[in-house]
Order: C-alpha cells, then sequence, then structure tokens
C-alpha cells in the first residue's frame, strides 16, 4: 500500500486560523482545507491518503509516507517552501501544486520532484496511475476542467470537529477584471460551475460529518443570476427539510447583488445569511485604477441597507494603499465605514500578487519589495509587497493597523449594530425547522465560549456590548438568532486581530493614525514587515506562549 501525505501549510497569521484552542494547546482552525481533501478523494484504491492542515498539528519531517503532497496559494508559499526543503533534505519525494506554483513554477524550482500546475480534476487519473506504478512525471498540467468530474472531497479523512465552519466550492472563475487579484489568473474569468446536485451531496456530507455553517467557496455567487436562482433554490428545497436541521451558508459576492431584490430573497430561503462583499474604498479613483468597476458610482450605503433588510448580515473587505490613497484615507475609510450598517470589516494593505496585472505594472516600475519573499508572498492583511505611491510601506503599516483597531473598537461596533437592528429583517428559517446542532459541534461551541468569556473578563467594553446585546436580543426576538451570529463574527475576528497584533488598544482611541508620534512610530519600526518562513511551532502552542506573555 503506498502511504502519500498530503499537506496544507500555515500561512503566517492567515484569515482562517480561529485562534482557538484547548488548554493543551490543541488548536481550531475557522474552515478546512478543501484543496487537499478533494485531491484525496481522487485515490484509487493501493494509495492510502494522509490529510496534514499545519494549522492544526505541526510538521513531521520524519513522517511515515512515500510520496510528500504540498498545496499552495500565494499566502502559504514561505511556508510551503521550508517544508518542501525539509522533506528534500530527507530523501523524500516532493509533489507541489496548487495556485502559487501555478502562476510562479520557477519559485519551487530545486524544491520538488514533481510540479501539479492548474486544476487537479483535469489530470487526476493519469497521476495516480503513475504513482502505483512507480513512474510519476516531473510535471502534470490541469489546465481548467469541466468540474461535472469533481469528486465530493474526503472529509472522512479530516479531524472535522476542529474547524468551525465546513466549505463546499461551487464554481471556479470570476468575469471581472480587479487588477490585484490572482484568483482570476488561475481560475480564469470564465466561471465554470458544479451541478445543483454536485453541492447539494457536497452540503449533504458536510452535514452528515457535523458542520452547521458551510462556506459555499464560490469567487462570485451570483454573478451568473440564473445559475445562482436555480442553485439557491435546490438549497431551500434542501435546508431545514426531510427532517433536517437547518445550516447557515455564507459566501462571497459582489455589490451589485444587492439592488436585487428576488436573489436577496433568495439568498434568505436558502439560509445564505453572511455575505462577503468587497467593498475596498471610498475613493472612487482607486476603484477605476484596480477595475473595480462593479463598485464605481454605487450607493453603497442603500445597497448595504437593502441587504440588512432581507435578513441578511454583510461582512464587508476594506482595501487601502492604492496610488490615488493619500495618507487622508484612512480616516475617510473610517469615516465611511462607520456610515455603514456592517459588524465586521476585513481590512487588507493592498499588495501585488505574482501572476497579477498589478504586479506585473508594479514590477515595471521599479517598486515591488526586492527581497525574494517579498517578492513573491502575499504575507497578510497588515504587509505589502510594494511600495505605495503616496506614503511608504511603514505609514501604510501604521494606517492599516489604525484602521483596524479603530473598527474593532467595541464602542463603535456596538454603534453599527444598533444600525443593522433597525433595519434588520427576520430569517424565514426558524419558522422552517430547528438549527443543527450535531455532537461534532461540542469542542468549538466550548471553546468559542470559553473565548467569548476570556474577552469579557479581560475589556470591560467588550463585556458591554455582550450584555448590550443580549438585551437587544431579548426585546428583538424575531431577529435574536442573526443578532447572535453579527456579535459572534465580529467576536471572533477581533480576538484573531489581537492574537496577531493587529488591534492596538491604544490606537482604538486615536482620532488619526500616530504617523509623527514617536513612541507609535518606534512600536511600528519594530513590527516585523514579513514574518519568518522557518520552523515556528504549532499555532495552538504559538498561542499559549503568547497568552502567556500577555
Amino acid at each position: 500500500m503506498i502511504r502519500f501525505l498530503l499537506i496544507s501549510p500555515s500561512p503566517p497569521w492567515d484569515a482562517d486560523f480561529a485562534g482557538l484552542m484547548e488548554a493543551d494547546g490543541t488548536a481550531v482552525t475557522r474552515v478546512p482545507p478543501t484543496a487537499i481533501a478533494t485531491v484525496a478523494a481522487f485515490a484509487p484504491p493501493g494509495i492510502e491518503v494522509v490529510l496534514q492542515d499545519e494549522t492544526l498539528t505541526p510538521i513531521d519531517f520524519d513522517a511515515e509516507a512515500d510520496f510528500i503532497g504540498i498545496t499552495a496559494n500565494v499566502s502559504q508559499l514561505a511556508r510551503a517552501k521550508w517544508i518542501a526543503e525539509g522533506f528534500r533534505m530527507k530523501g523524500r519525494t516532493v509533489i507541489v501544486g496548487g495556485p502559487h506554483i501555478t502562476l510562479d513554477p520557477q519559485a519551487f524550482e530545486g524544491l520538488c520532484d514533481v510540479a501539479v500546475t492548474g486544476e487537479f480534476e483535469g489530470v487526476a487519473e493519469a497521476f495516480y496511475a503513475d504513482m502505483l506504478n512507480g513512474q510519476l512525471k516531473p510535471a502534470y498540467a490541469g489546465g481548467r476542467p469541466d468540474l461535472s468530474a469533481s469528486p465530493i472531497p474526503a472529509w472522512d479523512l479530516y479531524d472535522n470537529d476542529r474547524a468551525l465552519i465546513g466549505i463546499a466550492q461551487t464554481s471556479r472563475g470570476c468575469p471581472f477584471e480587479c487588477n490585484f487579484c490572482d484568483v482570476i489568473q488561475y481560475v480564469g474569468r470564465a466561471q465554470r460551475h458544479k451541478t445543483n446536485e454536485q453541492v447539494i451531496a457536497e452540503v449533504q456530507k458536510l452535514y452528515d460529518v457535523g458542520y452547521n455553517r458551510i462556506f459555499m467557496a464560490d469567487d462570485n455567487f451570483t454573478v451568473y443570476r440564473k445559475r445562482a436562482a436555480s442553485l439557491l433554490e435546490a438549497l431551500a428545497a434542501w435546508n431545514g427539510r426531510d427532517g433536517r436541521g437547518y445550516v447557515t451558508f455564507h459566501t462571497q459576492v459582489s455589490i451589485d447583488i444587492a439592488a436585487d431584490d428576488r436573489m436577496l430573497d433568495l439568498c434568505a430561503e436558502a439560509g445564505l445569511t453572511n455575505l462577503f462583499i468587497g467593498i475596498e474604498t471610498v475613493n472612487e479613483e482607486s476603484l477605476k485604477d484596480s477595475l473595480k468597476r462593479q463598485n464605481v458610482s454605487v450607493d453603497v450605503r442603500a445597497r448595504i441597507d437593502n441587504v440588512v433588510a432581507h435578513g441578511l448580515e454583510p461582512v464587508a473587505g476594506l482595501m487601502v494603499g492604492f496610488d490615488a490613497d493619500s495618507r487622508r484615507i484612512f480616516e475617510q475609510q473610517y469615516e465611511f465605514a462607520m456610515g455603514l450598517p456592517i459588524g465586521t470589516f476585513k481590512v487588507s494593505s493592498l499588495s501585488a500578487p505574482v501572476g497579477t496585472p498589478l504586479y506585473q505594472d508594479m514590477l515595471r516600475a521599479g517598486r515591488i519589495v526586492a527581497d525574494e519573499d517579498r517578492v513573491h508572498y502575499q504575507a497578510g492583511d497588515q504587509i505589502t509587497n510594494i511600495h505605495p505611491a503616496q506614503m511608504t510601506r511603514e505609514e501604510l503599516y501604521v494606517g492599516t493597523r489604525w484602521l483596524i483597531s479603530r473598527l474593532y473598537e467595541p464602542e463603535g461596533f456596538w454603534s453599527r449594530l444598533q444600525a443593522m437592528a433597525a433595519l434588520l429583517g427576520p430569517s424565514p428559517l426558524p419558522a422552517r425547522s430547528h438549527p443543527h446542532d450535531p455532537p461534532g459541534r461540542a469542542r468549538s461551541k466550548r471553546l468559542f465560549m470559553e473565548m467569548m468569556m476570556g474577552m469579557r473578563r479581560r475589556d470591560p467594553a467588550v463585556a458591554r456590548v455582550i450584555e448590550q446585546t443580549a438585551g437587544l436580543m431579548r426585546e428583538r426576538p424575531d431577529i435574536r438568532g442573526t443578532l447572535a451570529d453579527i456579535l459572534h463574527t465580529w467576536l471572533l475576528n477581533f480576538h484573531g486581530q489581537i492574537a496577531k497584533g493587529g488591534y492596538h488598544p491604544a490606537w482604538a482611541k486615536l482620532a488619526s493614525p500616530p504617523f509623527e508620534d514617536p513612541a507609535f512610530a518606534e512600536d511600528a519600526s519594530t513590527a516585523p514587515l514579513l514574518p519568518a518562513p522557518g520552523p515556528a511551532p504549532a499555532r495552538g502552542a504559538f498561542m499559549a506562549q503568547r497568552q502567556a506573555q500577555a
């Protein structure tokens, strides 16, 4: 029996790390890695696949395996290279696939024996046949295949009680042209879809293995309305029906859905309650320059009001550091965001991933950071690999961290939550069924409650928000569940920002970024612009160290 170890590397402070852990350091992640589970699902008899999510368990270079497989996107690059090098030094056969090697094959030159570019469905049969025959080729090019052959990921091989949210991929590709997005460079602008039957089968599998929240991994779920409407109707016919408890779905959409009342109604009926919307910026010049045309000349406040009125919870992405952004952008973004009925914002500095038009533009202009790993590696939501046009990288770091701190500050969240409650429509799900509460959620529920109680004890402002939200839930039982979910989303993301050092409690009280204050400047200058890619403790152990130091 051939043993194939498939590894999903842990990016430095990625969005998927929940920051929840047991007393012994056992961590819980936000979403499981669908790439390695999908590759595993193709394995024929004669090959035993073992899945390893490095956010949960540390790398063992002496692990018993005949082949080592590593998948990596841009944020996982530095870690993936370190893992590949470590196994190669042990004489192991290393196979690397995923988005980054597809966009930048030279990044793994000399670090792997087999390179798999493109999407695995197109080469799975040949790849595994060659593995069984001991004749793996140096390269496999999967291209962009039809998704009808994509199997249900092998979730039975994953430790599902250590992830908060299940994941089902419904399509690949996005027709938009945002110049900073590497997704369309990897999977293309022609969106390819799984059938409704495939999606329902994947959702049922996630339900069966114990998930009650499921992320629809669609680069833009509603861009093709006819297809989206058909899938939403299928989900509504499945969710909370035939004796099943209901689950809630999360996905990514563009702002244009907010003008389509029928689509918003269908989202509510299906239980697609949490919508991530890339609002990006209040600066229209930045939207035009980045080709984010779908957001130009849009009344964002009116659109978001309409989303909330349909009983849905928007989570928004904000970005700073565009060429049209001056140092005033951080205050402008804050004022803009505080006028929106949105509980949680995800803030990032503009970066240029390899393979994007933005990367090529910055490279020609000599504005890509010279260090090799910074050239190829996007290191999180406060770090950029480019030299901004109207500020220094350090000023962009300070401004981004200030904006995060201001928007996660408890009083600001409470103000926005009240605005949401005034608009929020009731969900149709509670009248249909009971919430799905499987035994597999016991660990994550307990750890979340411990996290919430810890935050409440440490910060009186957080305690007040929890108490105020509980009061609002008693006043508005018709939206009680959605209010609780909005609070929980903010708390989980706030906790993550505190854990990784993104939230600065003193900066959260400042009216503007502390660019000129020597004390704050020193604080910013000592923060690492790029986390080291080498050996690191497992996430749980690292978090234990951070909490002990605090």
